[in-house]
């Protein structure tokens, strides 16, 4: 943080200190790993900062690893292809 790599610098009393980042997770996504209904905003209400992108996809992945469902994976296209019989009008 800043210039200083020696400078400390003091957390809210609200940051626990978590040995893994498995706690962490759970820290922040309370019950992550046990299966019940939650609130519609339950996940996009909290989040996990990070500095790096490597630690952002495995702090993902971690959590993912979490739940006790099957995950459902949804595919998504930035492109439509065009094909010659294909009418020009989209939805």
């Amino acid at each position: 943080i800043g210039s200083n790599p020696l400078e400390i610098v003091q957390l809210p009393s609200t940051i626990r200190n978590c040995e893994t980042v498995q706690d962490l997770i759970l820290s922040i996504y309370l019950n992550l790993n046990i299966s019940y209904e939650r609130e519609q905003y339950f996940l996009t209400e909290r989040r996990i900062l990070s500095a790096r992108n490597d630690d952002v996809s495995a702090i993902n992945d971690d959590a993912l690893n979490m739940f006790l469902r099957e995950p459902i994976v949804y595919l998504a296209s930035d492109k439509i292809e065009e094909h010659e019989s294909a009418h020009h009008t989209y939805k």
